[in-house]
């Protein structure tokens, strides 16, 4: 059962200090504070499985950024593959719950990791201490790549 992400977001102490938040057990990690690193990693692992970043960016003065891969119906973040809509649902009444009047919208992606930090204040994978790219990929080995079916309709075999 997936976790509110408010569940897993990071301490104001953890927000301040980056080695802190690293620190944290990886499912948090990945699913605040290092969620863009993991989905930019999970495209690097599957490039044909036909899964785009997705940005759900809040409203001024709303806290909640979050980052995932989609295919357009099922997406793939820290807590493994769930319906996009579900994601997306979830995350709202998590958010809106802490913050109420929490709104954001959900953009998709178009630029590469590097670019997509710097406009969006996010660190990049070598601004977190320690290799968190390895630490991604390692993350990934816990879950099944994407369903066969995705695999094989986003190739035209059959």
């Amino acid at each position: 059962m997936r976790q509110p992400i408010t569940a897993l977001m990071r301490t104001p102490a953890e927000a301040q200090d980056i080695h802190r938040s690293a620190a944290r057990p990886d499912l948090p990690f990945f699913a605040a504070g290092a969620c863009h690193v993991l989905a930019f990693a999970f495209l690097e692992r599957y490039p044909r499985a036909g899964f785009q970043p997705r940005f759900i960016r809040p409203a001024p003065g709303c806290r909640g950024a979050h980052v995932f891969v989609s295919d357009g119906q099922l997406a793939f973040d820290a807590q493994g593959y769930v319906a996009e809509a579900e994601l997306l649902r979830g995350h709202a009444l998590a958010c809106q719950q802490l913050h109420p009047g929490w709104a954001a919208e959900v953009v998709a992606i178009e630029v590469p990791l590097a670019a997509f930090c710097a406009a969006n204040n996010h660190r990049a994978p070598w601004d977190f201490p320690g290799d968190v790219w390895a630490r991604a990929l390692a993350y990934l080995n816990r879950f099944p790549a994407p369903p066969r079916s995705v695999l094989h309709a986003r190739s035209g075999a059959e």
